[in-house]
């Protein structure tokens, strides 16, 4: 039987759609068959597909760090500058980024977005600009929280579902480092997220925001959460998962140590993350 090229046989624009209905790296795999192929795999209409429904709404509402004017771009540059190059969106205090594996959308809410306790007193708690604080990273928000000295630890974050992708299950992530000296961190913290209607989808979890080789042996329960390294030099713990389905829910993810009580010191809040599991 003669071999059949579809690419004699369907327009561009119809194997455009095809390719459209696959995801982000199918697409790039697929540019490589052949001339076509890669002619319909890079266009506008594969990758407006990739990109969320409302994604005009969102870049129109960044907060300006560059010179690039992201609506003139191509979309398949669109889509993988939001996957590697977050944008601030409304007041600077949450960013927008995709998902390079399948196109579902990632939000980080920056500490100022997140409520804590005495986050506004300065015995306890001060606010850093993040233009070069020689104890933490770089921020891409305007400022950080360092902790000063609390006893009561209590902070959460909320985002309501329909910013997410639906049908989607969400890790949250608390982005943090601990500055020196640091004390009161060697038992764990308690992280939990779930929707507002008090339904947890996740338990409760202990997490501790030291790295494992800093706790005793002895200290170390099962199923304990450690911190790890990411790529921007920041530390994560996960704080649990959520499924967002159709419904319009509140997020609520938490994180508290109101057990212990001993003074606690060093720990520099970047932001809570969400961005879906793969």
């Amino acid at each position: 039987m003669d071999r059949v090229d579809i690419t004699r046989i369907l327009p561009e624009e119809c194997i455009g759609r095809i390719i459209s209905a696959t995801s982000p790296p199918d697409a790039c795999r697929l540019s490589l068959v052949s001339r076509v192929f890669r002619s319909a795999a890079t266009s506008n209409l594969v990758w407006e597909r990739f990109l969320p429904p409302e994604y005009e709404q969102i870049i129109s509402e960044a907060v300006s760090t560059s010179s690039l004017p992201l609506s003139t771009l191509p979309k398949k540059d669109l889509f993988f500058h939001l996957c590697d190059n977050p944008i601030l969106i409304g007041d600077g205090n949450m960013s927008f980024a995709m998902d390079k594996l399948y196109g579902k959308k990632c939000y980080m809410l920056a500490a100022r977005e997140i409520a804590i306790i005495w986050g506004d007193d300065p015995l306890h708690w001060k606010w850093i600009p993040s233009v070069g604080p020689p104890f933490a990273p770089k921020s891409r928000f305007s400022e950080v929280a360092f902790l000063v000295d609390v006893r009561y630890l209590d902070l959460q974050g909320k985002i309501e579902s329909k910013m997410l992708s639906s049908n989607t299950t969400y890790g949250a992530y608390f982005v943090y480092t601990l500055a020196t000296p640091v004390y009161g961190f060697r038992q764990p913290v308690k992280v939990s997220v779930r929707f507002q209607n008090g339904l947890f989808a996740t338990d409760t979890t202990n997490a501790y925001l030291q790295y494992r080789k800093w706790i005793d042996r002895a200290e170390r329960g099962e199923g304990q959460t450690f911190p790890r390294r990411r790529e921007d030099m920041w530390m994560e713990i996960e704080m649990g998962e959520i499924f967002i389905g159709k419904v319009d829910r509140v997020v609520e993810m938490r994180l508290r140590e109101i057990e212990v009580l001993n003074s606690k010191s060093g720990l520099v809040i970047h932001g809570i993350e969400l961005r879906p599991k793969h």
